[in-house]
Formats: C-alpha cells, sequence, structure tokens
C-alpha cells in the first residue's frame, strides 16, 4: 500500500501576518520560522484528525495485492462481495475522485462511485472483469480531499488550534525540555473532527 500527497494545499489555514499578531511579534526576523510552525502544525494537526484540511489531492495504492488478501464478505475492507470491491480511502473527507488504474490501466469512470460505507469513505468498483481469475492485482486511486476549498470555509476551531499549536512551539524553541506540545485546549478543538468509527 503506498500513499502519496501528488499536488499541496494552495495555502496555509492561517496567514503569517495573523500568526505574528496572534504572537505579538512585530519585526520580520522570526519569519521563516514562524511560516515553517504554521506548515509543520497544520500537518500535525492533520496526522491527529486523520483528515485532509484544505483540499488537496492524494494518491493511494495498493500495490501487487493478492485478491486472496481481499476479505469475502460485506463490512471487512478491503473487500470483494457481490462482485463489488470495496477500498476505504484514507485522509478523509473525499471531495471527488480524480482516477482510478488497475494495472496501469485507467477505469471508465461509470464502473466505479465513492460511497459511504460504515462512516468510511470508499472507492466501490462495480466491475468483476477486473479481479476474476487474478491473483495479484495493483490498484491506484487519484483523489481531492479536504474539510474546506478554501481558507474562508476552515472551521475556526481547527484555525485556533493551529494558532496555538505554533504559539507554543514558537515559546518552547530554546528550551530543552518541551512541555506536552498538545494541551488539553487544544484537544477539546481538535475532538469534534476526530474520526468516529462507526460499528
Amino acid at each position: 500500500m503506498h500513499l502519496n500527497l501528488i499536488k499541496k494545499p494552495s495555502e496555509e489555514i492561517i496567514s503569517l501576518a495573523e500568526t505574528k499578531n496572534y504572537l505579538r511579534v512585530d519585526h520580520d526576523f522570526d519569519d521563516n520560522l514562524i511560516s515553517g510552525l504554521i506548515k509543520s502544525t497544520r500537518e500535525a494537526i492533520e496526522s491527529i484528525i486523520q483528515k485532509s484540511i484544505l483540499k488537496q489531492v492524494w494518491e493511494y495504492g495498493l500495490d501487487n495485492y493478492s485478491i486472496c488478501d481481499f476479505d469475502f464478505k460485506e463490512g471487512d475492507y478491503p473487500s470483494i462481495f457481490c462482485g463489488t470491491m470495496t477500498i476505504p480511502l484514507p485522509k478523509p473527507p473525499i471531495i471527488k475522485i480524480v482516477s482510478v488504474e488497475v494495472d496501469d490501466r485507467e477505469i471508465d469512470s461509470q464502473k466505479y462511485s465513492l460511497e459511504r460505507r460504515r462512516g468510511k469513505f470508499c472507492l466501490c468498483i462495480n466491475d468483476g472483469s477486473i479481479f476474476k481469475s487474478r491473483r495479484k492485482i495493483s490498484i491506484s486511486v487519484r483523489y481531492e480531499a479536504g474539510i474546506a476549498d478554501s481558507v474562508e470555509n476552515i472551521p475556526y476551531q481547527l484555525k485556533l488550534a493551529n494558532l496555538m499549536l505554533v504559539a507554543n512551539a514558537f515559546q518552547e524553541r530554546f528550551s530543552y525540555e518541551q512541555n506536552n506540545v498538545i494541551s488539553q485546549g487544544v484537544r477539546q478543538l481538535l475532538n469534534p473532527f476526530l474520526n468516529l468509527r462507526i460499528f
């Protein structure tokens, strides 16, 4: 399995200017440091909530995957059930599927769909011919994912969490003993965005 970021977000969820205002920094000496902290803490938030915040393009693939490794019952993933191959996609929420390739051959968009199954965004391939009588298969999926397509549409809780993490990292940058970076306040802000598993 592989997951590659193909297209990064076009901008960060908080700007350098608003971050400097939050930090009460009125000089330009630390601009590069602060910009790096903005990006790294946004990536940390995405890792915690297991979601893409701003729209980005991902490629997810199963490489030389044995058909025997698929579950043959409904509800377990990846699976093949009633002629449909179902593969959960990481880094939700998924906006749209850009392309699907099986063994380097692009699949017609009418033969697959994006569905929610048991709380997960899943690619459902309805072309039984691609996995009949095959022992191994390689699947590559490109898709757009993100909570928001622009900075204006990002929930303020995520922006505030990003600002708080930057402030903590900036304040503790000279300390050998770093405090717990994810404070209780940040955890509370991120709680509504955590993936809920529905069983």
